[in-house]
């Protein structure tokens, strides 16, 4: 129901639109006011339609909508980002496990006994 009100709202806010870039004559005035009524009625219709829907949207995706940008945009830099920093975060993993590795031969060399004993802790689980 909610999304049959928003679109009514969208097509009577088209109308306007077509009837404000086509304006002339004193008679349009009328028209224009008739239309812009029904516009108004359609939003409170959409409000009242709306009502127990939560919805949240970024302020990111909002902004670049209000500009005019492609919302599917949006979805797509968020994605590139995730991807990014899973990335980062799998290098900083390679790199710690690497570091573990690296601290245990040099444990080994330092400390043989605890570092077996430390070897077979991690075999038994």
């Amino acid at each position: 129901m909610a999304e049959e009100a928003i679109r009514d709202a969208l097509t009577k806010v088209h109308g306007v639109e077509r009837l404000v870039k086509d304006f002339g004559g004193e008679g349009s005035g009328e028209e224009l006011a008739r239309r812009l009524n029904d516009f108004v009625a359609s939003l409170g219709e959409v409000r009242n339609s709306a009502k127990g829907i939560e919805a949240e949207f970024p302020n990111e995706l909002v902004r670049r909508v209000d500009t005019g940008a492609n919302p599917d945009r949006f979805v797509l830099d968020a994605l590139h980002t995730c991807v990014v920093e899973n990335q980062k975060a799998k290098g900083k993993a390679t790199n710690l496990q690497k570091f573990r590795d690296a601290l245990l031969d040099q444990a080994s060399v330092a400390f043989p006994a605890e570092a077996e004993a430390y070897r077979e802790l991690k075999r038994r689980g």
